[in-house]
């Protein structure tokens, strides 16, 4: 393999792998964007509860609020001691709650409305 295609494909592994590690560091400080996302979607949902709303949905609205609550003080814990394994640990299980909280949110308004989210 000649000196250039060698550099070629260094060069293109190199990018690559940089490319792959940059989305997971960005999302490691998109943190207020995942609770407001959550928070949005848990509004819009609720905004479609009537007075006959099967109480399942209900309670998965709640749920979803819980968690999206419980991962914002998660959260300011973690960022009080950002380092270390502990606030990698509560840094990670915050950014859980996040997610789940937006994934209850989204079945709450599909169960709702029939549409996907």
């Amino acid at each position: 393999m000649s000196k250039l295609l060698q550099r070629t494909v260094l060069i293109s592994l190199i990018s690559g792998s940089a490319m792959l590690a940059l989305p997971g560091q960005a999302l490691a400080w998109s943190c207020q964007s995942q609770y407001e996302e959550a928070e949005r979607l848990i509004e819009k949902a609720e905004n479609l509860v009537a007075d006959d709303t099967d109480s399942r949905i209900l309670a998965m609205l709640e749920q979803a609020k819980g968690l999206a609550d419980s991962g914002i003080v998660s959260h300011a814990k973690a960022s009080e001691g950002h380092t270390g394994e502990v606030g990698k640990f509560m840094h990670g299980d915050a950014m859980r709650q996040a997610a789940w909280a937006q994934e209850l949110a989204k079945q709450a308004y599909f169960l709702l409305t029939a549409e996907t989210y």
